[in-house]
């Protein structure tokens, strides 16, 4: 989006980031998926259940630009790396493709009931791990959301008192909470907690003055700052939120073949060009993976 003034008020700003993260059919943007061919032996596995329905279910909270988010000319079409790559296997093995919006807290406790498969860029960590099986297909990084210039002077490595809008539900909700009790530990202020629903709120709130910094993944983070036309910047995270770590899709527990089935689904898009492709075509060739592999030891 080209804007020719600088956002001067919180009204600016919550237009900025509004228009980029909800409406905003102008970013429109898919994958060509007419090069992706059906591969007979894994579509042969596919459950029977599924390959009734000829459907395959997917839930996402479709509110994680560049990952997934509503587009299109109505702006309820999901979009975004995780739609293109979510298609792609569904194409694979013979099937439609379905994307159900969700709050992102209640996709994991639904699989197997309402979806199928859980794809909304989640985080890979031994809590989750512990409810669900997950095949990686991103390795990324986070970082922290602030106003351009960080008028309010937040510091990753010292933010008692601050306050955060954050995601409900993510790790990185997890961390905060623990810098938080940290600082109470040490007799400092608590860190401020602001949680939200969806990401994009979180991410209004600092654009709109309310907070003075967010944390996500990097994609996300690198897309907001690019979209809102220099009124964010981000900032590197410290301690263990700096660290890389894997994002997964999320396969019931209780499937290990399905489980195995989507890994092989995803290696075979790897080995074909197609995951590559979908990467390069959203700019975020770094955080691809060489190879897609079942309950990875997430490290946290």
């Amino acid at each position: 989006m080209t804007n020719p003034y600088r956002l001067s008020s919180a009204s600016a700003a919550l237009f900025v980031a509004a228009a980029v993260f909800t409406t905003a059919p102008a970013f429109s943007q898919t994958y060509d998926l007419s090069g992706v061919e059906v591969a007979p032996e894994l579509a042969a596995r596919v459950p029977q259940k599924i390959r009734d329905r000829g459907v395959l279910i997917i839930g996402s909270d479709n509110a994680y630009a560049p990952w997934e988010y509503l587009a299109g000319p109505d702006g309820q079409t999901p979009e975004g790396i995780d739609v293109d790559l979510g298609k792609a296997m569904a194409i694979t093995l013979d099937l439609e493709y379905e994307s159900r919006t969700a709050p992102f807290a209640s996709i994991l406790p639904a699989l197997g009931t309402n979806y199928d498969l859980g794809i909304s860029a989640f985080s890979i960590t031994r809590e989750r791990m512990g409810a669900v099986n997950f095949v990686s297909y991103a390795d990324t990084q986070s970082l922290w959301i602030v106003r351009a210039g960080n008028p309010t002077g937040f510091d990753p490595a010292n933010y008692c008192g601050a306050t955060v809008a954050i995601q409900s539900g993510t790790y990185h909700e997890e961390y905060v909470k623990e810098d938080s009790a940290a600082c109470e530990a040490a007799g400092k202020e608590a860190v401020k907690l602001l949680p939200f629903a969806v990401q994009t709120e979180a991410i209004t709130r600092v654009a709109v003055a309310g907070a003075d910094a967010t944390a996500t993944g990097g994609g996300t983070a690198a897309y907001a700052t690019v979209q809102s036309d220099g009124a964010l910047e981000t900032l590197p995270p410290v301690g263990p939120m700096g660290t890389r770590g894997l994002n997964g899709i999320a396969v019931p527990k209780d499937d290990m073949e399905f489980t195995q089935l989507i890994a092989d689904t995803l290696n075979h898009l790897i080995e074909t060009g197609v995951y590559g492709e979908i990467y390069e075509l959203w700019g975020i060739e770094q955080f691809a993976v060489s190879e897609a592999l079942i309950n990875p030891d997430p490290g946290k």
